[in-house]
């Protein structure tokens, strides 16, 4: 296990994880932020979508030790005036919501 930090949606988190535990599950598991999904596990899907110092990545094929010292940004943590998720809304794009935070990411 390793110790790393993270800073996520502007808060510092110090943990101790497994070197191949993804930044996904960092987030879901021991963050408790669970808007970021975890479904193909091969970035290829795009529900895991997280911003890392301001450019769209896959949390799912990122380690948590690969986004120490980087600016990570999860839809918990987009403002709720952001174009995406006002435009979201304003065309009624919701569906199940699952996939929706990779998208608006």
């Amino acid at each position: 296990e390793n110790k790393i930090s993270l800073t996520v949606n502007g808060h510092s988190y110090t943990l101790t994880v497994n070197p191949d535990e993804t930044l996904a599950d960092t987030l879901r598991k021991r963050l408790k932020l669970t808007g970021t999904k975890f479904a193909c596990g091969i970035g290829e899907c795009g529900t895991c979508t997280v911003h890392i110092n301001g450019k769209a990545e896959r949390s799912c094929t990122l380690t948590a030790g690969e986004a120490q010292g980087k600016k990570i940004i999860t839809i918990e943590g987009l403002p709720e005036d952001h174009p995406v998720k006002k435009a979201w809304i304003k065309e009624q794009v919701v569906q199940c919501g699952f996939c929706q935070p990779g998208f608006i990411m």
